[in-house]
């Protein structure tokens, strides 16, 4: 195998962490001790890393060009990086939020294509599909279904893509997965570190963990280190050029049945179901979480800097099925023919990712 040099947009999420990190872990290894891993994100990270990091504004045309000046013989693109709004849902619909993410990743096309560029590799999600529209989609919702044409970034970045490649000798693939649970610090959708912090709240306030959902909600999940297997797939695999592909762990979650499991982890008593909008109710604990974080030695005493803005996509998958009359299930078929059979259980994978966060000094021991 020829060296590569494998550049990772958004390298601090819950996609792009695990990426990093499971790229990095060929290099040091020794499975393919060539192999450079450099990671792109705004802010440094917070923990070792076999991956060079770069601190670069992705929206800054100028600053990319310069920052990655010495990066143009990057051979694998993978593209996990995200611009969101104030209002996340909300901020989806809006044009400047489509352009943003649509500038951001031609100025990093701009920055890094060259005659070395071989595969780009880009995220999407359900949105792909309009399961965030309010409207039923097709069950399950298959890759080959034609485009549901509605104001989505998705579509801008993929026509770029599509466009891109057309005239130069490089190829790309798409994944789509689910709810994504996984490590990563202020996401805007992080459904672990939204349950694990509301699980240990509850328990510092003496209160029962609720299920703050509909009893009858349905999804599925990805978990990142699955995902990253599935983007190390794509980038090495030719038959994945120019495909689409949903990635899931392989189960159907209710979420309500978590719930359990996630009150023993914790060890916090588990109430009966109640309605609850986190995005109105978390925020009046941002003191008794500072405390307990300094108790406890914690790496995040804000709790916003930890959460982002996922109270709001949580109260998204959780709200009353109403708003949304079935659930956005989609199919990983596809994938599973093309030669990725890997699959996890998303109620073990979760409580994983717990304890890496508890490991790592995000949340309590």
């Amino acid at each position: 195998m020829a060296p590569r040099k494998i550049l990772i947009a958004g390298a601090l999420g819950l996609v792009g962490r695990a990426a990093a990190e499971q790229f990095a872990k060929r290099r040091t290894s020794g499975e393919e001790p060539d192999l450079e891993v450099v990671g792109l994100s705004r802010r440094p990270p917070d923990f070792a890393s076999a991956a060079r990091f770069v601190s670069v504004d992705l929206r800054d045309r100028e600053s990319v060009r310069r920052v990655l000046a010495h990066d143009r013989d990057v051979t694998h693109l993978v593209y996990a990086a995200l611009y969101e709004k104030p209002e996340l849902v909300r901020g989806w619909f809006e044009a400047d939020h489509i352009e943003t993410n649509r500038s951001m990743l031609e100025n990093l096309l701009d920055a890094v294509e060259s005659t070395c560029l071989e595969h780009v590799t880009l995220l999407q999600g359900t949105k792909a599909y309009g399961a965030h529209l309010g409207r039923p989609i097709p069950l399950p919702a298959r890759e080959r279904r034609a485009r549901a044409e509605h104001a989505n970034f998705y579509f801008a970045q993929e026509d770029l893509l599509r466009e891109r490649s057309d005239a130069r000798d490089w190829s790309w693939t798409i994944l789509r997965p689910q709810v994504v649970t996984g490590v990563a610090v202020g996401s805007a959708m992080n459904i672990a570190a939204t349950l694990g912090a509301f699980a240990v709240l509850c328990r510092e306030l003496g209160r029962p963990l609720v299920h703050p959902g509909h009893e009858h909600g349905l999804g599925e999940c990805t978990d990142a280190r699955l995902l990253a297997r599935a983007v190390e797939w794509a980038a090495a695999t030719p038959e994945c050029a120019g495909e689409i592909y949903n990635i899931t762990n392989g189960d159907v979650v209710a979420w309500r049945d978590w719930f359990p499991r996630i009150a023993a982890h914790f060890d916090v008593p588990l109430g009966e179901p109640q309605p609850l909008s986190l995005v109105r109710e978390m925020p009046g604990h941002v003191d008794t979480w500072r405390k307990l974080a300094a108790r406890e030695a914690l790496r995040c005493e804000d709790l916003d800097a930890l959460i982002g803005l996922s109270w709001q996509y949580a109260d998204m998958i959780w709200a009353n099925p109403s708003a949304q009359p079935r659930p956005a299930l989609v199919s990983s078929i596809k994938a599973r023919q093309h030669g990725f059979g890997h699959c996890v259980d998303s109620e073990d994978a979760l409580i994983e990712v717990f304890e890496l966060m508890q490991e790592q000094g995000y949340l309590p021991r």
